[in-house]
């Protein structure tokens, strides 16, 4: 016998946008909140264990982020839980008590609440092989990592260079590397960093606060024929990328930790050296990807994390009521692991 939805439930929401990270997680506060119903077919309603915060949540809470909601809204952008209700149709009726990893950029609630309306067609359902902690991160960064590196492979380019190489997509990367006999450089920006990239199989991995950086990364880039970057920093560290690579080289900007607009691009090397930047962005991709197309990069994604191949590193669990104080420690050592929002937990993730 099913356990009964209740009409309320417990919910971060957001009452304001805030370009200082500190204040808008002042605006971010518990509350509780009607249940939403999952009213339209192939909606259905799942009632999370965990819910991840990534980069891109922080970006929504400052409003810098591509996607905006109404406010005051609930932030979150993927989880995992079981489905508990549904508003019709075939896939939703079959999704019905199975665990699924569910994501949603829609102007509606999202993640980090109790209960989470999803598009069926974008849940993944998910084998005991895969564990509540990687089933709730499954999303953003696993398939932003294989969207990449596929990037590099379909481009037929020998080797790549990435930034934020510590980061979870940057890990990501370099055991998908290693895992191809792919050379990759990875930067990162702290001594710890670089031999914790280097433990897990890093090819060639450079810190950007030494000395001789640039001409290591010149050298590098070179030597290995490196063509395309992957940029997770932006500001200066653009123009840094594309100044030390070989000609033709592309780099692909797909976030901004730095906060800044990407700067320091040499027009003479974009020019003369027929060198560009592009964009990524995962909602993107998987609205140009056909139905089939999908389904094989989930089975890979599904396959990479079953095997522990990639993994997601989470440095703290916290309940709902705890959530915001996880968050904001979060902010300021990203490189530490992600933050785990669990409804569920009754007592503190530390």
């Amino acid at each position: 016998m099913s356990t009964p939805i209740p009409k309320t439930m417990q919910a971060l929401q957001l009452s304001a946008y805030d370009i200082e990270l500190e204040k808008a997680l002042q605006n971010l506060q518990l509350k509780t909140v009607d249940v939403p119903k999952p009213v339209k077919r192939d909606d259905v309603l799942v009632k999370l264990d965990a819910a991840p915060c990534n980069p891109s949540d922080l970006l929504l809470l400052q409003g810098m982020y591509g996607v905006t909601k109404s406010l005051p809204t609930i932030p979150g952008w993927e989880g995992t839980g079981v489905v508990v209700g549904h508003g019709g149709g075939v896939r939703a009726r079959w999704l019905m008590g199975k665990r699924v990893a569910c994501a949603g950029q829609e102007n509606q609630g999202g993640t980090w609440a109790e209960y989470f309306i999803a598009d069926a067609f974008t849940c993944i359902p998910l084998a005991e092989d895969i564990p509540t902690e990687q089933g709730a991160s499954l999303i953003v960064n696993p398939f932003t990592a294989v969207g990449l590196f596929e990037r590099a492979i379909m481009g037929k380019h020998q080797a790549a260079v990435q930034t934020a190489g510590a980061s979870q997509v940057g890990r990501m990367l370099v055991s998908i590397a290693a895992n191809n006999k792919f050379p990759l450089i990875s930067i990162v920006r702290r001594r710890e960093q670089l031999d914790l990239v280097k433990s897990m199989g890093g090819h060639i991995v450079l810190n950007s606060e030494e000395d001789n950086f640039k001409e290591a990364l010149t050298n590098a880039c070179a030597d290995l024929n490196a063509t395309i970057a992957f940029d997770a920093v932006a500001g200066s560290m653009t123009g840094t990328l594309i100044n030390a690579m070989p000609r033709g080289s592309e780099v692909v900007v797909y976030g901004a930790l730095s906060y800044e607009p990407c700067q320091a691009i040499d027009p003479i090397e974009v020019v003369f050296s027929d060198k560009r930047i592009s964009g990524f962005y995962l909602g993107n991709m998987f609205r140009r990807m056909s139905f089939l197309k999908k389904a094989q990069v989930i089975r890979h994604v599904k396959h990479l994390v079953s095997t522990e191949i990639i993994e997601t590193t989470i440095s703290h669990r916290a309940p709902l009521g705890e959530a915001v104080e996880a968050i904001k420690g979060y902010s300021k050592r990203m490189s530490d692991g992600k933050v785990l929002i669990m409804p569920s937990l009754g007592v503190s993730g530390f």
